[in-house]
């Protein structure tokens, strides 16, 4: 074999003189990989496909019949790897409606691992967690399928509720302008464990808010009756439903809002994976909506698996 010019593309050109014939080399390995390149660069980012398409020369169904067989083709996540002091940062995101949902796994070095499952239920949080190396600390959101099946699988690990969850939650039900004296205290609570930070501090809050608790005890536990009916049992139901609600979460919550005073390195948010996975993720399944639920799962787990592979953040409390 020997050179024998260019192509019209600039490929090297071989002869052959024995057969005399001339051929390019082709290297099946580098178009896949370039296919590859260009199906991740629009799937994961900003640019269309007529875009992409025009800067390299090619016609739109052209990368349509490239990027087809890459559809079957899914990411799947590396083991976790052990590390002196493991925190967890776990949450489940829908990709669409209430169904399809993916259960996300970040560590504080920016490693990520991820499950597919119908819903986030019990069930499927136990299959996902099972397989991952039980952690030192563990940060969630409170769902309840997956606090439960941490308590279930690691018992001895320590939780920590999402104090933007909590606020969150709380202003929904409260408003920005609560009409009682209850529920304004209650809101400046809330928005007071923003400050907590030492334990002298987590003392004074629990106790301003048992305080709170006693004083308008009775005041929470006020009726609402229904008209009477004939034959019927006349209903009721508790008038301050929405601040009842506020004192439920934080009841729930409180066994795990502090523990990131006693444990320092353990992030007060799920800030890790809402606003550095989970933001992105949504805005480009938004961005390709119209795909089939296979698809969308083909679409996180590129853009986890892009994810794994950048530079760990710093620590986001």
């Amino acid at each position: 074999m020997q050179k024998y010019g260019r192509t019209a593309a600039g490929t090297q050109r071989w002869y052959c003189s024995s057969c005399a014939s001339s051929t390019v080399r082709k290297r099946p390995d580098t178009k896949e990989r370039h296919h590859r390149t260009l199906f991740t660069r629009w799937l994961t980012g900003n640019r269309s496909l007529s875009e992409i398409a025009d800067d390299y020369g090619v016609s739109r169904r052209t990368l349509v019949r490239w990027f087809t067989p890459l559809w079957e083709q899914i990411h799947q996540p590396l083991a976790l790897r052990s590390a002196t002091y493991t925190i967890y940062i776990l949450d489940g995101v829908y990709l669409s409606g209430r169904e399809n949902a993916a259960l996300i796994c970040r560590t504080m070095t920016a490693q990520i691992s991820w499950m597919f499952a119908q819903r986030e239920t019990l069930a499927s949080w136990m299959a996902f967690l099972k397989n991952l190396p039980a952690p030192d600390a563990v940060v969630v959101d409170g769902q309840k399928g997956l606090l439960a099946a941490i308590l279930c699988l690691w018992p001895k690990t320590k939780v920590q509720r999402c104090l933007a969850h909590i606020e969150r939650l709380a202003r929904i039900k409260l408003t920005r302008r609560p009409k009682t004296s209850a529920g304004k205290e209650l809101l400046v609570l809330v928005r007071q464990l923003w400050g907590v930070r030492t334990k002298r501090q987590r003392r004074r809050w629990v106790r301003a808010y048992l305080r709170w608790e006693r004083r308008h005890g009775t005041f929470l536990k006020e009726r609402s009756y229904g008209e009477p009916k004939t034959g019927r049992k006349r209903t009721w139901w508790y008038t301050h439903r929405n601040i009842r609600s506020v004192r439920s979460l934080i009841r729930n919550a409180m066994p795990h809002l502090f523990t990131f005073v006693r444990y320092p390195l353990v992030p007060r948010t799920t800030n890790h994976i809402e606003g550095g996975v989970n933001s992105r993720l949504k805005e480009l399944v938004h961005r390709h909506r119209g795909l089939t639920q296979k698809r969308k799962q083909v679409l996180v787990a590129e853009h986890l698996a892009q994810k794994r592979r950048k530079k760990p953040t710093r620590n986001v409390t």
